[in-house]
């Protein structure tokens, strides 16, 4: 695609099952969205998720067209399924 960037699209696939992979963690999900990093360190709160808070600079950057809404969107699944794992299975 250009920039670095790649798309994979494998038919049939449309969920990642999570327990044949390492798993990342919420807090470091938030690095894997090269697009946010400018942003990470201009939020409100120190512990922001990007995620619904007032202050945010990742979702300010989305309402300005800086970020892709779909990206975003992305990041907010994948948090999502990411902030209710336990510590104990994600081994």
């Amino acid at each position: 695609m250009g920039n670095g960037t790649y798309v994979a699209d494998t038919p049939g696939f449309s969920s990642i099952s999570i327990e044949r992979y390492d798993v990342i963690k919420k807090e470091n999900l938030q690095y894997c969205f090269r697009e946010f990093t400018p942003y990470l360190t201009r939020c409100k709160f120190a512990s922001c998720s990007h995620t619904c808070e007032k202050g945010c600079a990742v979702i300010e950057a989305v309402e300005d067209g800086l970020i892709s809404k779909s990206r975003h969107a992305s990041y907010i699944t994948m948090y999502n399924e990411l902030k209710d794992l336990k510590e104990w299975n994600m081994k």
